[in-house]
């Protein structure tokens, strides 16, 4: 298997404990992985280490990643954007297409790329309004925009799902999923069956450290999420497709 990153003895503190500590871990190229795991595992941590914000032992097909790495390879997304920018959606979308250091100049997207993403992400009738007037959904879809106008190689998505309906966050989904040759994905979520469905590689991580990884076959199984997640998780296979339940009877037991 090629590696998209490596990652060798990468260890994070904060307010004097350790956040993050893998002592080894590599992501396959030409794949989507999802980054899995309770509130508090370390998930956003480690993929703010792909994006060399946590210093070295990350590499980047063989690169390191951090002051050396050749621009325009990553497209990120956060949990927060930036939107108290006096900007309509379609100035700020357009951001993406922005060298590094040219802030100031005005970034022109491929018109035809720019109004097909706006068409399959609901943004075109938004388009001239100001981005820190939409709804947090809204400002979440222009941001993805914005990120894919980069036309990076690699996507990072830090809870991409935040903030958007049911009906977006599948459209996300697939999106990602039918362009799969033209970007590598990692990113984290917290919807287990989503993650299953969606996702070739599977990261599973808790206090801080890696619990598991591989093919979602593999790794998410009933036992294994009801340790890792402290709460009784039923995995369903119907069709093909994995899908992921709190096992009510069992929590009625331990309560009872």
């Amino acid at each position: 298997m090629e590696s998209l990153f490596t990652v060798r003895n990468v260890q994070v503190q904060a307010r004097g404990r350790c956040i993050l500590s893998v002592p080894q871990l590599d992501l396959p190229v030409s794949q989507h992985t999802s980054i899995i795991g309770p509130n508090g595992a370390g998930k956003s941590t480690l993929l703010r280490a792909l994006l060399g914000l946590h210093g070295t032992g990350v590499q980047l097909r063989g690169e390191s990643v951090g002051s050396n790495l050749k621009r325009g390879q990553i497209a990120w997304v956060g949990q927060h954007g930036q939107y108290n920018l006096p900007l309509t959606v379609t100035e700020y979308v357009q951001l993406g297409c922005c060298p590094h250091g040219s802030w100031f100049k005005k970034a022109q997207a491929p018109t035809t790329k720019l109004q097909h993403l706006l068409d399959v992400f609901d943004l075109r009738p938004l388009a001239q309004q100001r981005i820190g007037r939409l709804s947090g959904g809204e400002q979440q879809r222009a941001n993805v925009v914005r990120a894919l106008l980069q036309n990076a190689p690699v996507l990072l998505l830090d809870e991409p799902c935040n903030h958007l309906d049911i009906r977006h966050q599948h459209r996300l989904m697939h999106y990602l999923r039918e362009h799969h040759a033209e970007f590598s994905v990692v990113m984290v979520l917290h919807d287990l069956t989503m993650a299953a469905n969606h996702a070739d590689f599977i990261v599973l991580m808790n206090e801080g450290q890696i619990v598991a990884s591989g093919t979602p076959q593999d790794v998410m199984q009933s036992d294994l999420l009801s340790e890792v997640y402290q709460w009784p998780i039923r995995r369903i296979e119907e069709d093909g497709r994995l899908f992921f339940r709190m096992d009510h009877h069992s929590v009625h037991s331990a309560v009872a």
